[in-house]
């Protein structure tokens, strides 16, 4: 083959490749939408994306966004965003639930956090709550916030023997380390001592990382009996 037939072969390669850049790649299918990159015709058979465990998920480097695997560890699909793997949820309302039953109910002047901790979990939509344990200096009723947005606060408790007599109570929300909102206050005088509850909630624009927390304060001094705890937050 002479030089001038390998010129024309290059530019014919050169030709193809720059229209199939532009066009994307078709698989068993001859009618490629414009818009299509990739396009995979079948009725017998499904995409498979990279299948992996969390340690070889972490190991891949240089890692673009929006990039995605099946976490095998996990059983889950995880994709690239902003540099950081996040688990796909199947939640329409990314929530987060804690409850516990028959627990002894401080009563305190003072804020004091709502006992409520990484056992106490009900519902946990992952990449977006993280209950905070013993690797951090506060434990109970402690939440740190893992994406931006608008997020409901909710919180409430219950005791079967609040002690007779006038007494103030708040449910108080902290971001932060600084008070951020009251869910609920008021005051209770019961002629004797008898059942008692109380619940509120509250909207609040939250950033990744800050850090939630939930106290209370019931007027008294001692301990009574505690029949129900819960926080929930519900991403908007």
């Amino acid at each position: 083959m002479n030089s001038y037939s390998n010129i024309i072969v290059f530019l014919f390669c050169l030709a193809f490749t720059t229209l199939a850049a532009q066009q994307g790649v078709g698989i068993n299918t001859t009618q490629l939408a414009e818009g299509s990159a990739l396009q995979i015709d079948s009725n017998k058979g499904a995409l498979v994306m990279p299948r992996m465990t969390t340690a070889q998920m972490e190991a891949i480097t240089d890692v673009l966004d929006g990039a995605v695997v099946f976490n095998t560890t996990e059983q889950n699909w995880y994709i690239r965003i902003e540099g950081k793997w996040m688990p796909y949820t199947y939640n329409d309302t990314p929530s987060l639930i804690l409850n516990k039953e028959n627990e002894t109910l401080t009563l305190t002047n003072q804020p004091l956090h709502i006992p409520l901790n990484s056992t106490h979990i009900l519902q946990n939509s992952q990449g977006y709550y993280e209950v905070l344990d013993s690797s951090f200096s506060v434990q109970n009723g402690t939440i740190r916030i893992l994406r931006d947005g608008l997020y409901l606060v909710t919180a409430g408790m219950s005791t079967t023997n609040l002690p007779s007599g006038p007494r103030k109570y708040k449910l108080l929300l902290y971001v932060n380390g600084a008070l951020a909102s009251y869910l609920t206050s008021g005051n209770v005088n019961l002629a004797s001592s008898d059942y008692w509850g109380t619940s509120g909630n509250s909207p609040v624009l939250l950033q990744a990382n800050d850090v939630v927390e939930v106290k209370y304060i019931l007027d008294g001094t001692g301990t009574i009996s505690g029949k129900f705890f819960n926080i929930g937050i519900s991403k908007l």
